[in-house]
């Protein structure tokens, strides 16, 4: 069984916290899961094993020989920070620090990396790729490719368009209940961020999966992720929904983990 250990570090002035899970006959390169909007580090609950999404997938990529990192962005479950202050500029940032502690931890490898996010976590690890050209791989799980798009099929247009013209802070409902507060500098972001442009200056290996049940991102974004990256790349186009049809079981998910290490193995140094 993994061993997983809290650890901490700083991005900035704010503390990030994130749970290291360890393989016992890790590969060189360390994964490090990036959650989605509105999630943690754990991310959502699956049903039929009583532990979060990221959780399970930290598990599954030990018993297939990577050690991990999952962290809390700014704002999020246990890092510092208020969610009024986050941006997708801010985690960007959390991302590379984490990349930064990352290659500080012998037990976490040789400072290889490779980015696995989901959703808004996709974009976040896009930009950062993109931007250091520094990952040995990168993971876009149903990632978000157009943050507009995205955001009004989240909370509609109206609250999106409230927020963005507005100078304070706009509360909104998430579809699960749960109630947000977020800052202008987010849905200006929103309003004119493009991660698939991000991405074109990453020259690693991609792989890139889209749900086909998925009703959160517009089919063909994985194309457009695609046809931008200047390295190899793979599309996967998964007969799953958002969550990767976790409400059902684990074979989806599980079968996702693992054609996401195949894909990489011929190119991981030991």
């Amino acid at each position: 069984m993994a061993v997983e250990k809290t650890i901490q570090f700083h991005s900035g002035m704010h503390r990030i916290v994130g749970t290291a899970c360890y393989a016992e006959q890790p590969n060189s390169s360390t994964f490090l899961l990036l959650h989605g909007f509105g999630g943690t580090r754990n991310e959502l609950a699956i049903p039929s094993v009583g532990i979060g999404i990221f959780e399970y997938v930290a598990a599954r990529l030990a018993n297939l020989g990577h050690s991990s990192l999952r962290i809390d962005f700014r704002g999020w479950g246990e890092s510092d920070g208020s969610i009024q202050e986050t941006s997708y500029s801010t985690q960007i940032d959390d991302c590379l620090a984490a990349m930064d502690f990352i290659a500080t931890q012998p037990s976490l490898g040789n400072g290889q990396v490779i980015l696995l996010g989901w959703s808004q976590g996709g974009l976040v690890a896009a930009a950062a790729a993109g931007r250091t050209n520094r990952p040995s791989g990168l993971a876009l799980w149903a990632a978000v490719g157009e943050p507009e798009v995205c955001f009004s099929r989240l909370f509609g247009q109206k609250a999106y368009l409230q927020g963005l013209n507005s100078e304070e802070p706009t509360t909104l409902t998430l579809p699960w209940r749960a109630c947000v507060t977020l800052g202008h500098p987010f849905f200006a972001e929103v309003s004119r961020f493009d991660p698939i442009a991000e991405l074109s200056n990453y020259t690693g290996p991609a792989f890139i999966a889209e749900g086909m049940l998925d009703d959160a991102i517009p089919q063909g974004t994985a194309k457009k992720f695609s046809a931008a990256h200047r390295g190899r790349n793979t599309v996967g186009k998964v007969a799953m929904d958002h969550a990767f049809n976790t409400t059902s079981g684990v074979e989806t998910l599980t079968t996702l983990i693992d054609a996401t290490v195949d894909y990489f193995r011929p190119q991981i140094k030991r």
